[in-house]
């Protein structure tokens, strides 16, 4: 039961006894069945007009991650989460330094009530986030990362456009490859769900060709073409000035989705817990029963998907170097300059890192952001893949404000089974030591 005052509990106790959904109250079955769990970090799109507004003030620990970003993102954090939107807040140089900082603060809160996620994977921007929760990049890191890649986005913005489509890859390609002008495929977020990038006017046509047809489109908001040969100009800027970084070996599991996901081949146990220069670890948990440094091993080229490349000739996402074995640091390692160069410009694998996911036996998946953008591509990749009943739940809900769909995020987790260790327990019997004891009331035995 998720409510913000007395009314509100009221509210959802009235909904519950009565048998009547209300979102205040979660139901589930504590079976163990949701088994591992990986959170999920999104890209850009789930912004909206208030998100992030109550959560500095209700979660202290929250708000001394925002405080701290605030010195790192050049235009700050608190005051624009707390200030109306202005011209461009949808734009990649406004919203996507805010949602990279509502995703860590988010992350930590989780972390601070003793969860613990068996592995990360992200998505176009969210991937900055699950490097700093995996240990790869400390938040300064992540947080250059994230304001070099948006200013640079920002710079190649205006006349470019995106648009998730309900259809497969391939079918997509052929259809980008029939349309005037430049529309290429920037993800593949599901087995029938497919990003497209590029040229306003020629995604206009591509959309408007399928919805014709009856194919679910939806536009993305956002009129800058990553992950297409717009950004090509900008990617040696981007690798100078991210050359300094230096990136860790994963301390949790973190499954690339740039480069093709590769069966891992040893397990990897608890890591060594929260640290404060390389960003969380995962603390005590159970094996993930995936290599920490597998998961985001780069592949060889042949094996990575179709490029968005024009023509042919090196491909303009990576340098000379030669690719580092897996979870030693090199030019071209995962969290490397070289690294957030093909994250910004090559299609999106993100329904494949899920599909090595349930592959593992990952059930539990728990989107960090304001707003679910992936949790529709989770539930098809996993219907794709024959997984019964598992668990999807976000942090965060348009319009609902932070510490209310928070709370219903742990309910979720709770119902299904896992623990929450941070959280205090109210008095219970010895017996079931999880349950109330409630008084019966007339015609309703044992029930609140």
């Amino acid at each position: 039961m998720a409510a913000a005052d007395v009314p509100g509990l009221v509210e959802g106790l009235r909904c519950f006894a009565d048998g009547l959904p209300s979102p205040r109250w979660t139901a589930g079955r504590a079976d163990g069945a949701a088994g591992r769990t990986a959170w999920c970090f999104g890209g850009h799109g789930g912004q909206w007009t208030g998100m992030g507004r109550a959560l500095p003030g209700w979660s202290p620990v929250a708000a001394e991650v925002l405080a701290e970003l605030d010195g790192l993102l050049p235009g700050g954090v608190t005051g624009p989460l707390a200030s109306p939107p202005g011209a461009g807040a949808d734009g990649p140089g406004t919203a996507q330094p805010l949602i990279f900082a509502l995703q860590v603060a988010t992350a930590r809160w989780l972390l601070s009530l003793g969860l613990r996620p068996d592995a990360v994977v992200g998505h176009s921007l969210g991937e900055v986030a699950a490097a700093h929760v995996a240990g790869v990049l400390t938040l300064p890191e992540a947080a250059r990362v994230v304001a070099t890649r948006s200013r640079l986005l920002a710079r190649v913005s205006g006349g470019g456009a995106m648009a998730t489509i309900g259809l497969d890859r391939h079918t997509v390609e052929r259809r980008c490859a029939g349309t005037p002008g430049t529309v290429v495929v920037a993800a593949h977020s599901a087995p029938r769900e497919t990003v497209v990038t590029g040229a306003s006017d020629a995604v206009g046509a591509l959309v408007g060709a399928l919805e014709t047809e009856g194919v679910r489109c939806r536009t993305i908001r956002i009129d800058a073409a990553s992950h297409s040969p717009y950004v090509d100009g900008v990617l040696p800027e981007l690798r100078a000035e991210l050359a300094e970084l230096s990136p860790a070996a994963p301390r949790v599991p973190w499954v690339s989705t740039v480069d093709a996901p590769r069966a891992p081949t040893t397990d990897a146990g608890p890591g060594p817990g929260p640290g404060t220069d390389s960003g969380p670890g995962p603390g005590p948990g159970t094996d993930s029963g995936l290599d920490p440094n597998s998961g985001a091993t780069p592949v060889p080229a042949a094996d990575t998907g179709p490029k968005s490349a024009v023509g042919t000739g090196p491909d303009p996402t990576t340098s000379a170097a030669p690719e580092s074995d897996a979870g030693t640091p090199g030019p071209s390692a995962p969290g490397s300059a070289d690294y957030w160069a093909r994250n910004l410009r090559r299609p999106v694998r993100f329904t494949e890192a899920v599909s090595a996911l349930a592959d593992r036996g990952f059930r539990a998946f728990v989107e960090i952001g304001p707003h679910p953008v992936l949790a529709r591509p989770i539930r098809d990749t996993l219907r794709a893949e024959g997984v019964a009943a598992p668990l999807v739940a976000a942090s965060g809900h348009r319009g609902t404000p932070e510490p209310v769909s928070l709370l219903r995020l742990l309910g979720a987790l709770y119902c299904r089974g896992l623990d929450l260790p941070g959280l205090p327990r109210l008095p219970g019997r010895p017996d079931r030591p999880d349950r109330l004891d409630q008084p019966d009331r007339p015609g309703h035995p044992g029930r609140p």
